[in-house]
């Protein structure tokens, strides 16, 4: 594959992920999405706060480490034998439960009305940022290490849509636990 191959397949999953996560909150009311479960998982509305949160985080993660890249030269960080989980055991939480920064914890408390139109500007935004280096060899270039291992640029931002896809697992069975109030 090229590299414009490759940035446009992790920038389309991100995107199919994100489409994926908006239609099933557009079947959410503001009440339902505000709805705390007894058990201490997060609400569907703080869960999307979250998401918006880690989009600004991630963006600015993976910019700084492209424009570092371009100011060095260096476009080839990453260690020899890069210890990291594949895109498919990431989609099946193989790295087990993963508490967020704090920065990353959810705040406002705003409605999902009002965040679910902030949803695709969002990854459009980073979509954005990223495009200038479309053109450029990506798969040697790390973003600082996480609890996910040495992923690189592309596994970083295709990251970016299954974490949308793992947090709609956590918010479906919310929609599951008992006391969760019906439409209406």
């Amino acid at each position: 594959m090229t590299p414009e191959e490759k940035f446009d397949a992790a920038i389309d999953s991100a995107m199919n992920d994100r489409r994926d996560l908006i239609g099933f909150l557009e079947n959410q009311t503001d009440a339902q999405a505000g709805w705390e479960p007894p058990d201490g998982e997060w609400s569907i509305a703080q869960g999307v706060e979250h998401i918006l949160l880690t989009d600004d985080f991630a963006r600015k993660i993976l910019v700084e480490t492209l424009e570092t890249a371009q100011k060095t030269g260096n476009w080839n960080n990453a260690p020899d034998n890069p210890q990291k989980l594949t895109s498919d055991q990431l989609r099946r939480r193989e790295q087990g439960p993963v508490p967020a920064p704090e920065q990353l914890h959810p705040v406002e408390g705003r409605p999902l009305s009002e965040m679910i139109p902030l949803l695709m500007p969002a990854r459009e935004e980073t979509n954005k940022a990223l495009a200038p280096y479309r053109k450029r060899v990506l798969e040697r270039l790390n973003p600082p290490a996480t609890r996910y291992g040495n992923l690189n640029i592309y596994d970083r931002m295709n990251y970016m849509g299954i974490h949308d896809a793992l947090h709609k697992e956590q918010m479906e069975r919310v929609t599951q636990a008992s006391g969760f109030p019906a439409a209406g």
